[in-house]
This record gives structure tokens, sequence and C-alpha cells, in this order.
């Protein structure tokens, strides 16, 4: 905890700058789905739910980046302070903010954005265009997504295999529909 603690105080520029970039990735979450749901088949109201969701789930997101950016590096520096840094209850309020900052980004928002993926995907698969590679690309995304998201719950140890395999499936299906979606629009 104090090593951790030391590391964001001592480079909380490089912190922030990394959070900073979160917010991006975040906002290009939201705006991928907004985009794809636009352009589906299916029935306009579970495409317009899986949009809502992922924009709960950027909003979710962006308070977990915001307890990051501000609350993190103020009580990182205070634990650093010779005269707070053995305070038990500013230890324990660190803790508690790193963990509930972790609940919101990791778990909530991730489980979320999961959630808005599985919705999308009977719209997926009921565009004729849409190619077939890339909806069966997307359903294993959005399955392994899910998986993660209760191994985080519940046993997070065993979270980071299929937290790697869904970051490695998410760029090429957001990718592949973004490009689809760019084709699609040119054509008409």
């Amino acid at each position: 905890l104090l090593l951790r603690a030391g590391w964001i105080a001592e480079y909380t520029l490089r912190w922030q700058g990394g959070w900073f970039f979160w917010f991006a990735v975040t906002l290009s979450f939201a705006w991928s789905f907004y985009a794809l749901g636009r352009h589906l088949g299916g029935a306009r109201p579970w495409r317009a739910l899986a949009v809502g969701v992922a924009l709960i789930a950027a909003a979710v997101d962006l308070i977990g980046v915001i307890v990051n950016l501000t609350i993190l590096p103020e009580l990182a520096r205070a634990l650093t302070n010779p005269l707070a840094g053995s305070d038990p209850m500013l230890q324990v309020f660190f803790h508690s903010m790193e963990s509930f900052a972790y609940a919101l980004t990791n778990v909530a928002a991730f489980g979320l954005y999961s959630f808005a993926g599985v919705l999308l995907l009977p719209a997926v698969f009921a565009t004729p265009s849409y190619p077939l590679w890339l909806a069966w690309l997307g359903a294993a995304e959005w399955v392994i997504a899910a998986i993660a998201t209760g191994l985080l719950m519940f046993v997070p140890d065993l979270a980071t295999g299929p937290l790697l395999v869904s970051f490695a499936l998410y760029a090429p299906w957001v990718w592949g529909s973004a490009l689809w979606v760019r084709r699609t629009k040119l054509e008409n």
C-alpha cells in the first residue's frame, strides 16, 4: 500500500497522464457503441438499450477515472508526508478509495460494457451486410468479457487470462466494425 502510494506521489503526472489516456479510451468505447448501433439492423429497442448501457458504463468509468486523477494523488501525497503517513485512518481511506476506483473502472464499467456488447449481438447477426466472421468475433469477445467480469467480481486472481483475451479480441472487432460502418456509409 505504501509503496503504491509512494509511487503515485512521486510520479503524479505520469499517473494522471495514464488516467487522462483512459478518459479518452472511455469516450471511444461509448462512441463505438453509438456509431455501430446506428448502422445495425434488427430490433431498434435492443440497439438503443445497448447504447444506453454503454453510456452508463462510460459514466461509471469516468467517475472511477476522476477518483484516480484527483483523489488518489492527494491521498498518496498525504500518506508520504512523514507527519501524517503513519495515520492508520489515512491508510484505510487510501485503500478504500483505491478499491472504490477499481470497482468502478475494472468491474462495474467493464461489466456494463460487456453487457452492452452482448445486447448488440442480436442486431449484429440480424444485419445481412455485417460480416459473419466479425459477428462471431464479437460474440467471442463479449462472452469472454462477461466471463472475465464474473471472475473480477468473485475470483479476481483468475481474471487475467480472460481479460487479456478479451482485450486482444476487442481491437480487431471494433476496428473491423468501424471499417464496416465506413464502407456502409460510403455505399449509401
